[in-house]
């Protein structure tokens, strides 16, 4: 399974390089990086990196195969032996049962953020994304919360709209 969901994400990787390379420019008239050069950048990591991953994911199998041993997960030492200070099952710190709704809180939490965009601007979205997925995630370290918060959205509202004069949602406070 693990194979195929790697193979589905180089084909979703190379669509998105594809469609990136089919519609926007890469470069102006003058020379310059265009519209199409962040996307293909992204595009091309993407590629890279999930085949990289799916190349892994075929040899485990080809390995498990040839043996006929399972591969059996085994959580990180330093989470085994936090787990054991802690006197708590290791899953709870590796994934474990609650791996599914976490999963669930964050996909509900990118969909809030999308749909903020247009309401609250991309500064305001992003501050407020990160707020709360830091608090839900993070517990119990609000000042660290807090900077994250403005410092992240804060460089990325830096980087896209006033070096790369790229355009981003417009919220009720014009930023």
């Amino acid at each position: 399974m693990k194979k195929w969901f790697a193979a589905a994400l180089l084909v979703l990787s190379i669509g998105y390089t594809a469609y990136g390379l089919s519609t926007l420019t890469l470069f102006t008239a003058s020379g310059r990086p265009a519209a199409g050069f962040f996307p293909l950048f992204i595009g091309l990591l993407l590629v890279i990196t999930c085949a990289v991953n799916l190349l892994g994911d075929i040899r485990q199998w080809a390995a498990e195969k040839a043996t006929g041993a399972r591969h059996a997960h085994r959580p990180e030492p330093a989470a085994e032996k936090s787990a054991e200070a802690l006197g708590i099952e290791t899953a709870a710190l590796d994934g474990g049962a609650e791996h599914g709704r976490d999963v669930l809180i964050v996909f509900g939490y990118v969909c809030a953020f999308v749909a903020a965009l247009k309401v609250l601007g991309a500064l305001l979205s992003m501050i407020a994304f990160m707020l709360v997925f830091l608090f839900t995630f993070n517990r119990g370290h609000t000042v660290t919360n807090i900077v994250y918060s403005l410092a992240l959205p804060g460089f990325l509202f830096w980087l896209f709209k006033i070096l790369l004069n790229a355009s981003l949602p417009v919220g009720p406070l014009g930023v």
